[in-house]
């Protein structure tokens, strides 16, 4: 089922967008970040993946004011319990929107022989 969440962006602390439910696997296949505030601001963008090294794909990317980025060429996997955080570098006016395909999650994936 496809899914989307937006959170809006107006100081500098870490925001969640959303976490990824136990027996599902989220394919990430949107990223749209917009900079409705007046001057630039950096956006970092990362999937908390704990307890394993955070994923980043964006790390104090600068957005242009009224300007925006669509990333939307690729598909990232997140397992459940991933969460997809943002955060910018200053107060400002940042929309994030993120689309995923949430799928059931398999027990076993026989093409690892159950590992």
């Amino acid at each position: 089922m496809l899914y989307t969440k937006n959170i809006n962006i107006t100081d500098t602390s870490t925001a969640t967008i959303l976490e990824i439910p136990q027996g599902f696997v989220g394919h990430w296949n949107m990223l749209f970040i917009s900079n409705l505030g007046g001057s630039t601001n950096d956006v970092t963008v990362f999937v908390d993946k704990d307890p394993d090294p955070d994923l980043y794909i964006f790390d104090g990317k600068n957005v242009s004011s009224k300007d925006y980025i669509l990333f939307s060429q690729a598909t990232v996997v997140l397992q459940p319990g991933d969460i997809i955080k943002a955060s910018t570098g200053s107060a400002g006016n940042m929309e994030v929107i993120v689309t995923i395909d949430l799928v059931y999650a398999l027990t076993a994936f026989t093409n690892f022989n159950g590992i």
